[in-house]
């Protein structure tokens, strides 16, 4: 996979700024890139019909790039909604 593939797989969702494959030291794809789009709506689409599709016979994960302390309150947020079902289950 490189930037150009990569930009064509994700374009058909719309207007790409940014699009980036991260490669090693010797030029080979780590597995996982970023793709900017003009519109949160277009990058929503993308996340909506590309995540858990299959590329090259393996499974991807397609998902919203966070900063790590969004990420950090996501988690948190997500570990007490599972406090709580718990807690109203039993």
């Amino acid at each position: 996979m490189d930037d150009e593939r990569l930009k064509d797989l994700f374009g058909k969702f719309g207007p790409a700024l940014n699009v980036k494959v991260m490669t090693d030291e010797s030029g080979k794809s780590k597995g996982f890139g970023f793709v900017s789009f003009e519109k949160h709506e277009d990058a929503q689409k993308a996340v909506d019909e590309m995540n858990g599709k299959e590329l090259n016979g393996k499974q991807i994960y397609v998902g919203r790039a966070q900063k790590k302390m969004e990420q950090q309150t996501e988690l948190k947020r997500k570990f007490e909604q599972m406090k709580q079902d718990r807690i109203t289950r039993y």
